[in-house]
C-alpha cells in the first residue's frame, strides 16, 4: 500500500501582498469605473501615459515597502516593550529572592530585641552575666552608639572593659553574648595577670536587631 504524504507550501509575504494587489486590480477591471479610468488614461498623450505608468508602478512597489516598514516599526516597538517587561520581571524576581533569603536567615543573625540606648545595653549585659553567674562589676560598657541601617534593622555597638575574670568566665561572656543575643565580637585585647592568672582587657561588640515601627501599626 502506497504511503500518502501531504505537503504544504508557504507563500512568501511579498507574494501574498502582490497576489492581493493584483486580485484587487482584477476585481476593479470588472466594475464600470474601470472603463471611465481607461477612457481618462487614453485621453493622455503617449509621453504623459508613460509618466502615468511610471507613477502607478512606483506606487505599486511602494505599497509593500510601506507595509513592511510599518510592520518592522511595530515589531521593534513591541520588542522594546517586551524587553522592558522581561527586565522588570527579572529584577522583581531578584528582589523577591533577596527578601526571601533575608527572611530565612534573619532569625539566625538578627536579634528580635533592639538595643537603642546606653542604659539598655548595660541592662542587656547584666542579664547575660547573671545567667552565666558572673559578677556584674567585672565588666563595664562605654562608647555606646546605635543607628538604623534600614527601616527595620538597627545596629548597636559598644566597648566592653573587663577585669579580674577567669578564662572560663570570659568564654561564657562571649558565648552568651553571641548565642543568646546575636552579638558579634569584632575585636579583643586581653592581658593575663601573672600572679593571679586572671584576665583583663577589652573587646568591641556589635549587635544587629530587627524591629517594627509601632507608630505605623
Amino acid at each position: 500500500m502506497e504511503d500518502l504524504t501531504v505537503t504544504t507550501t508557504t507563500v512568501p509575504l511579498f507574494k501574498k501582498i502582490d497576489k492581493a494587489v493584483f486580485e484587487a486590480i482584477d476585481k476593479f477591471k470588472q466594475t464600470p469605473n474601470y472603463t471611465m479610468v481607461q477612457d481618462f488614461y487614453n485621453g493622455f498623450e503617449e509621453e504623459q501615459q508613460k509618466v502615468l505608468k511610471a507613477i502607478i508602478i512606483l506606487v505599486l512597489f511602494s505599497l509593500p515597502v510601506f507595509f513592511i516598514t510599518v510592520l518592522f516599526w511595530q515589531n521593534a516597538s513591541i520588542q522594546s516593550e517586551l524587553d522592558t517587561r522581561k527586565s522588570i520581571v527579572r529584577e522583581a524576581q531578584r528582589i523577591i529572592g533577596q527578601n526571601q533569603g533575608l527572611r530565612d536567615v534573619s532569625p539566625q543573625i538578627l536579634s528580635q530585641n533592639p538595643i537603642d540606648s546606653d542604659s539598655m545595653m548595660t541592662s542587656r549585659l547584666s542579664n547575660l552575666l547573671s545567667a552565666a553567674g558572673i559578677d556584674l562589676t567585672k565588666i563595664q560598657v562605654s562608647n555606646f552608639s546605635s543607628t538604623s541601617i534600614t527601616s527595620n534593622i538597627m545596629r548597636s555597638e559598644a566597648d566592653f572593659a573587663f577585669n579580674n575574670v577567669s578564662t572560663d568566665e570570659l568564654m561564657n561572656i562571649f558565648t552568651n553574648m553571641v548565642q543568646r543575643d546575636k552579638f558579634r565580637i569584632e575585636s579583643v585585647s586581653i592581658t593575663r595577670n601573672a600572679d593571679s592568672n586572671m584576665l583583663q582587657g577589652q573587646f568591641h561588640a556589635v549587635h544587629f536587631s530587627s524591629f517594627s515601627n509601632q507608630e505605623n501599626q
